[in-house]
């Protein structure tokens, strides 16, 4: 018997997973599998934080500003997610 089981999902959900694992390297079972054992890890009630990053062609993360935002805010802000999401390679 298999370790496998079979799920249903939205077709568009299964071809847009299918386009990350592939980006990742990964194959759909196995990106499936590790997205599933992220979920399953947290505890009840905890939060997550879903971060979308975004590069220019040299690699710099960029901080979308908020609309009703101050300059210090903004300022703290970018730090702040800088030193947690940049690359530092």
């Amino acid at each position: 018997m298999s370790d496998l089981a079979r799920i249903e999902i939205e077709r568009d959900l299964a071809e847009a997973a299918a386009h990350r694992a592939a980006e990742e390297g990964l194959t759909l079972t196995a990106f499936a599998s590790l997205l599933l054992r992220r979920s399953l890890d947290r505890a009840p009630n905890e939060d997550s934080v879903l971060v979308y990053d975004h590069l220019d062609e040299a690699g710099e993360v960029h901080i979308d500003r908020e609309t009703s935002e101050d300059d210090e805010s903004y300022v703290r802000r970018s730090a702040l997610y800088g030193g947690l999401f940049d690359r530092h390679e």
